[in-house]
């Protein structure tokens, strides 16, 4: 009798071991790749987008963006420089409207509002509109590498 107990209770240690080990490798393949594009991932981009124009920061701009990566870099470069170099301020409001990723390639789809005034002392411009920033991972760490209309990005 007490060789059949000690049998069920090896049995049992045995299953519940299993159904341990089985749960937890179930787990480890539904969390998401150490590198894989997040909600958070691009809210985190876009703050600190928000935090460099508003703090009219073209290092931290330009710290986002692959311009390497990014269809007429040098161009986008000499456009915001040239933004930056007309607003005395910028105001901007990011929101997260929807994601999307396939391997390292991301896209964000945000609506966007902004109002600047210009170096000029003229008056203020706002606009709303629809951007799409795309993002790659580029050694471990997600960079924009477009945005859609770049126009957004320039006085009136």
């Amino acid at each position: 009798m007490r060789a059949k107990l000690r049998i069920a209770s090896l049995l049992l240690a045995a299953i519940t071991l299993s159904v341990g080990v089985s749960a937890t490798q179930t787990a480890a393949t539904q969390k998401p790749a150490e590198n894989a594009f997040t909600d958070q991932i691009a809210s985190q981009l876009l703050r600190q987008l928000s935090e460099s124009l508003q703090g009219h920061s073209q290092k931290q701009f330009f710290a986002l963006f692959e311009l390497a990566k990014m269809k007429d870099g040098p161009i986008f470069k000499q456009q915001i420089a040239a933004f930056f170099s007309q607003t005395e301020s910028i105001h901007v409001h990011l929101n997260l409207a929807e994601t999307s990723a396939e391997g390292d390639t991301a896209t964000i789809a945000v609506d966007a509002e902004m109002e600047v005034e210009p170096l000029n002392g003229g008056p203020a411009s706002r606009r709303h509109e629809r951007l799409t920033f795309t993002a790659a991972n580029v050694g471990g760490r997600w960079k924009l590498t477009d945005v859609q209309p770049r126009s957004f990005f320039s006085l009136p």
